[in-house]
């Protein structure tokens, strides 16, 4: 074993340990392992194979890497167990996550193990999904921007249900160009049409002018409904992120006129919603009481719609205490079902690559909203 070699080792234990638990202060550290995590804690099996590539030359004997004293030699093979053994865990959480989801959700017709997916982690899209780019939803620049998505071989004339994802960011930065891409190729192959929408970014725009703006993403399917095949009637909303509190806030204030302006008489209901590790609190600096208010838990549920709500059990952005108290609050009141998957060993970002714990994840959404396909409310078979 080479200085080399030794010193590769100390680097990838000093990054997967603090991955499998995840540290929420001190904050630089905490968003370190994040970033670091998006990538490692949804791929750590593509992560040994990089790693054994790189190390298996090390072990050839050589003359231009002298050998190390037995002590530090000794040291190596314990690191290397060490990480060996972590990566291990990390795939086992994978695993675990993919069964939570089929006990929470059912199994989808015809899914099956992605045993081999970390080999393809890109979210590419297919061939027989096309791209409408940059289409105006509203009034402003960039931020009133959205994609289409939709199979090329789409009727116009049927009417196709419509999911409406919202990116992350914390209302500062992010764009329509980097979450959830699998979900949304999945769904477009399953003839659905799908938007991804930008927003106005603080500080230019503040609450709720957020929410406004993803109303107005609702009223443009409404407006636009025949130009391009979409059934207004099925809308579902989803987000990551500070997306899923405006999922969130979209399902359960359809039709509030404050929330509308300009455009009060649009029926902003919606189908469903699915909330992918969202922020669940209360908007920066908002007091209790003010309105409109922020807070998911301060809104009434007794007309929400039909909501699955998932969410890493590490994540340390967002702690998962805010999705469990979400769900709690909509089960207290919800008329509709309401679904809540905890995934073992998940961080915030989960659903940046096609990761094999993603791919399971689009599975349980593509069950929980196979009844809108059949034009039934959607979880109308599943219990709370």
């Amino acid at each position: 074993m080479s200085h080399g070699l030794l010193l590769t080792l100390v680097i990838w234990a000093a990054v997967i340990a603090p991955m499998l638990r995840p540290p929420h202060r001190p904050l630089l550290l905490a968003r370190a392992v994040y970033y670091l995590g998006v990538a490692l804690n949804e791929l750590p099996m593509l992560v040994l194979l990089l790693l054994t590539l790189n190390i298996v030359p090390s072990l050839l004997p050589s003359d231009d890497h002298p050998a190390l004293g037995p002590l530090a030699a000794a040291a190596g093979i314990v690191l290397g167990l060490f990480v060996l053994l972590g990566l291990v865990l990390i795939q086992r959480r994978i695993s675990r996550s993919r069964a939570v989801i089929l006990r929470t959700v059912g199994r989808p017709e015809g899914a099956r193990p992605f045993r081999w997916a970390w080999l393809a982690p890109l979210p590419l899209r297919p061939r027989e999904v096309e791209r409408v780019p940059g289409l105006a939803y509203g009034p402003g620049g960039r931020e009133h921007r959205l994609d289409l998505y939709r199979r090329r071989d789409l009727e116009a004339d049927s009417p196709a249900p419509v999911l409406l994802y919202f990116h992350g960011g914390g209302y500062s930065t992010g764009s329509r160009h980097f979450e959830s891409r699998h979900l949304m190729h999945r769904m477009a192959r399953r003839r659905w049409i799908v938007l991804s929408a930008d927003y106005g970014l603080r500080p230019g725009t503040t609450w709720p002018g957020h929410l406004i703006d993803a109303k107005r993403v609702i009223a443009w399917v409404h407006e636009h409904a025949a130009e391009h095949g979409m059934d207004p009637s099925r809308i579902v909303v989803s987000g990551s992120s500070a997306g899923g509190h405006l999922a969130t806030h979209c399902a359960l204030t359809a039709g509030d006129p404050l929330l509308q302006p300009g455009f009060e008489e649009v029926d902003t209901q919606v189908a469903a919603a699915v909330v992918l590790y969202g922020y669940l609190g209360r908007y920066y600096g908002q007091r209790p009481g003010e309105q409109p208010v922020s807070h998911p838990l301060d809104l009434p549920v007794d007309g929400a719609p039909p909501m699955l709500v998932l969410h890493g059990t590490l994540d340390n952005w967002v702690p998962v205490s805010q999705a469990r108290d979400l769900a709690a609050h909509l089960r207290a009141g919800s008329p509709s079902p309401v679904l809540f998957a905890e995934l073992p060993g998940a961080q915030h970002g989960f659903d940046v690559f096609a990761s094999p714990r993603f791919r399971a994840v689009v599975d349980g959404i593509e069950r929980f909203l196979a009844p809108l396909e059949d034009h039934e409310p959607a979880g109308s078979s599943r219990r709370r």
